[in-house]
């Protein structure tokens, strides 16, 4: 290999030739050469092989300096999602662009023009629509040879390849590549998310992340802590990236820890820090139960040492005080071991207290989910929050990636809350999910509970009262012998049409001038519920309806004016339980009331 000018003299190399040879055979050579300026500026690379009589050759022009270059920039530039940037490009040396095409284009884009400049104005009438009224050039540099481009709102499909070109310079380098790389950020959030042992659980998570970073968690000395498994990653429809982790920390002299989320293509790097209150790490009960127990254990180590030594002295001047020795032995040996029992005891009574908190909560949660099932119509109709509340689940991974899009895309928050129970039905452990759901529907909507509640208090009183009167109804159709009276449907029909009247106090019962006939007995007002009151108890109120009567004198008594009378019921009190459950899923019941006179 070697060099030579225009004229075909050959140059003097930077040194003698670099070889390689490949695991093939082939060989691989190259050499360096330092020029100056020529009235030509061309240089020949000649290769030959003597052997085979084969030689190659390649030309190159090396611009000088008065010849006009497009140059751009050596690194990409890299951008956030909604920034505004500038893709360099200008002239070397500094010429006026004022009256030149500057055209800018995207490499890999069907409809290239990104933005265009000729006839000392912008003309972008081909410019691709993604790009319109986001481009410009900066009219006052480029008498300076300053053809850069302003590019405003920058978005993830922005990233790309862009190509400044001059047509119209007549040097061989015309145009330059600008390499962009677009990102998203955000901020971590830590939480608290429980204790395991005797360490406190901490959660990290970050959403709208491209491309895809990397967190870790440090200590307040910078040292990164080992984490409890790997990330846990998710790409939404948008192509963010959100990311979670979680690790369990002991109590240290600060409680200080910081999640840290970087993103090395685009070198940006996100960090938040949490302190962790001391009271919020459980209680060891190690250092009092091994107190304790080497409290029991001096105890009985005396009391050994006072048994050994009555033994080996058994004269009878040092009887008594070995007798108080050994005394004072077993008392401390008493107390330590009532020491280590009061510990031990102390121990279980916190692990009880701690199971019967678990327990509670248990309950609680299925309070909750019993809540959240029965009133499901109402909720679907009522809650205008249903993807407010899914996202939330999503974030504590309740509900998975998959339904949450579908919960967002959703057109009305009726469907949304249609998806959202079915979510909730679907769950792997459906009542904590249901009460989780409670909770975030409590903090968002706290009026839809509260007239839910309201409405179920009121129902409930209902059934309490009914219930009641049910048994004072049966106590009064109960005979004073004990048994009680019972009608059959055609029975009680027959009764209400035509009544006679029972033996009262001070009346004969048979046949004769003590026997009543049965009066006609028509409705004055109110016969029963009415139109109205059916809705009002559909939509879970009360309702009182009154009975009123008026008797007709029959035939043979002496006129005179009407009289109200008071009726007693004597059979059917009124709804029962499976009316009322008929009422609840927007049914319509009919009571009918017999009455005796």
């Amino acid at each position: 290999m070697e060099w030579l000018d225009s004229s075909g003299t050959i140059l003097p190399a930077d040194g003698p030739p670099e070889r390689h040879r490949d695991s093939e055979g082939l060989y691989t050579v190259r050499r360096h050469v330092t020029v100056n300026q020529t009235d030509t500026n061309r240089f020949t690379c000649r290769v030959q092989q003597q052997e085979i009589n084969h030689m190659k050759e390649t030309e190159i022009h090396v611009p000088g300096s008065s010849e006009v270059q497009v140059v751009g920039p050596a690194d990409p530039v890299v951008a956030l999602a909604g920034d505004d940037i500038i893709l360099p490009c200008s002239l070397k040396p500094n010429v006026n662009a004022e009256n030149m095409v500057v055209r800018w284009t995207r490499l890999n884009l069907k409809s290239e023009v990104v933005h265009r400049y000729s006839d000392g104005r912008d003309s972008n009438v081909d410019q691709s629509p993604s790009y319109r009224n986001r481009t410009s050039v900066f009219n006052e540099e480029l008498k300076n040879g300053n053809v850069s481009l302003k590019l405003t709102r920058v978005t993830l499909s922005d990233a790309g390849s862009y190509r400044c070109f001059i047509p119209t310079l007549t040097s061989q380098v015309k145009n330059t590549t600008v390499q962009l790389f677009v990102g998203a950020v955000s901020q971590p959030v830590i939480s608290i998310d429980g204790t395991k042992d005797w360490g406190v659980v901490l959660k990290c998570e970050s959403g709208g992340w491209f491309p895809e970073p990397e967190m870790e968690w440090l200590d307040s000395s910078g040292t990164i802590l080992p984490a409890d498994g790997p990330p846990e990653r998710h790409r939404d429809s948008e192509c963010l990236y959100s990311v979670r982790r979680h690790v369990t920390v002991d109590q240290t002299d600060t409680n200080r820890f910081t999640c840290r989320v970087h993103q090395k293509e685009i070198n940006h790097l996100k960090e938040t820090e949490i302190h962790v209150p001391d009271d919020v790490f459980p209680k060891s009960q190690v250092g009092l139960i091994v107190g304790l127990l080497i409290a029991a254990a001096v105890g009985v180590i005396a009391a050994l040492v006072g048994v050994y030594m009555l033994s080996k002295h058994n004269e009878d001047d040092v009887f008594p005080k070995l007798q108080l020795g050994l005394i004072v032995g077993l008392l401390l040996a008493a107390v330590g071991l009532l020491a280590a029992s009061a510990g031990v005891f102390g121990v279980y009574m916190w692990r009880k207290h701690t199971e019967e908190e678990e327990q509670s909560k248990g309950w609680e949660e299925q309070i909750d989910a019993r809540f959240v099932t029965r009133h499901k119509d109402h909720l679907i109709q009522k809650v205008s929050g249903g993807k407010s509340i899914a996202s939330e689940l999503h974030q504590k991974d309740l509900i998975p990636d998959e339904m949450n899009c579908r919960i967002s895309a959703a057109g009305t928050s009726q469907d949304q809350m249609r998806l959202l129970y079915e979510a909730l039905e679907e769950a792997e452990d459906t009542t904590r999910v249901k009460s989780t759901f409670y909770k975030i529907l409590l903090d968002l909507e706290p009026d839809v509970v509260k007239d839910l509640k309201v409405v179920t208090r009121e129902r409930d009183e209902l059934k309490e009262e009914l219930r009641k009167a049910k048994e004072t109804i049966q106590s009064l159709s109960t005979s004073p012998g004990g048994q009680q009276k019972t009608q059959t449907p055609s029975q009680k029909s027959e009764r209400i049409e035509g009544m006679e009247m029972e033996s009262l106090p001070g009346r004969k019962s048979g046949p004769g001038p003590g026997r009543k006939s049965a009066p006609e007995m028509k409705p004055l007002l109110a016969a029963g519920p009415q139109k109205e009151d059916l809705y009002d108890l559909e939509r879970g109120g009360r309702d009182t309806t009154e009975f009123n009567y008026r008797e007709t004198i029959p035939s043979g008594r002496k006129s005179g004016p009407e009289k109200e009378m008071e009726m007693k019921p004597l059979l059917g009190p009124g709804p029962q339980k499976d009316d009322l459950d008929e009422l609840e899923r927007g049914g319509r019941v009919t009571t009918e009331f017999n009455y005796v006179l």
